[in-house]
């Protein structure tokens, strides 16, 4: 009998033990699938994220291409999960906020920028078709960025 009882106690404390790790883990992931709010404290989560992930540079070799687009993806999403955030929804509303300028112009902004169009660069620069590695939503979004940045370097001038 008294051995029945401490092993009721030792299920019900590892059932509670089990129930808060679910509850975290399935907070993380939600928190996950969020795109990146335009805050000082979300910038800094994603540098400190990146630092940690530290994605490698993008070497353009023929025949290497694929695989490395691939690692660099991988190693973004890596980056922007540990931050609590959804790389490719960061990419899309910032892209979308750009085209529609809807944001104000801050550290997060333009971190998310630059990523937007470093991502951009990638494709072009490797030849890699957007729909290969990133959501179908994702890939048309950046082609179409691709479009108005050429429209505006007509239209403009460009560098």
């Amino acid at each position: 009998m008294p051995g029945n009882a401490l092993d009721k106690k030792y299920a019900a404390a590892l059932l509670i033990v089990l129930v808060v790790l679910v509850c975290s883990v399935t907070a993380d992931c939600a928190q996950a699938s969020i795109p990146m709010p335009y805050t000082n404290e979300a910038f800094l989560k994603l540098n400190g994220a990146i630092e940690k992930v530290n994605p490698p540079p993008l070497v353009v070799n023929p025949g290497e291409n694929d695989l490395n687009v691939k690692n660099y993806i991988d190693a973004y999403r890596s980056a922007f999960a540990l931050a609590g955030f959804d790389y490719e929804r960061s990419v899309m509303k910032i892209i979308n906020d750009i085209q529609f300028d809807r944001y104000r112009l801050n550290r997060a902004t333009i971190r998310l920028n630059g990523l937007a169009r470093e991502l951009l660069r990638v494709h072009v620069k490797t030849g890699v078709n957007p729909k290969k590695y990133l959501s179908k939503d994702c890939a048309e979004l950046l082609i179409e960025f691709r479009s108005l940045i050429q429209c505006n370097m007509k239209k403009y001038g460009g560098c």
